[in-house]
Parts: structure tokens; sequence; C-alpha cells
């Protein structure tokens, strides 16, 4: 079991995740892009990944311009355990 710390957000009728990633994950574009996938397919949803330190993001481009005008702190952020 995987625990990742996501907020699953609803907005303007489009339900998306924001999984927080390890920075590296974000510089690496097929890592992110494998993590994408699986968390998109967990939460049967569009997925965007943030940096945990960055805060650079990685995923949709309609889901990150969103993304850009709203700050970290106000995403209803909770642990989710995954299965492996």
């Amino acid at each position: 079991m995987t625990t990742l710390e996501a907020a699953l957000i609803k907005e303007q009728g489009v339900t998306f995740v924001v999984a927080a990633v390890r920075d590296s994950v974000i510089d690496n574009i097929s890592e992110a892009e494998r993590m994408i996938a699986t968390i998109s397919v967990s939460f049967r949803c569009p997925a965007v990944l943030i940096g945990a330190h960055s805060h650079r993001t990685r995923g949709r481009r309609d889901l990150v311009q969103f993304l850009s005008h709203v700050h970290i702190s106000r995403l209803p952020w909770r642990k989710w355990s995954l299965a492996a």
C-alpha cells in the first residue's frame, strides 16, 4: 500500500486530483507521466503532479493553468492510501 498526499478538486464541472511528489519526479518526464497515469487510474480522474518543494507542476495543460491561479495552501490536502 502506498500513501500519497493529494487534493481532490471539483471545479467548473471537472474533477481532478493534485498529488504532491518529489521534485525529482517532476524533473523526469517519463517517471512523471507514469505517475500521472497511475494516479489517474486510482482516482478515476485526471491527475496533476506538484513538486513537494519547488511547487512546479506537470499534467494536463488546462488543469495546470487553473492551478497557477490558486495558492497550494488553499487546496483540500489529505493523505490517501493507494493499492500498490
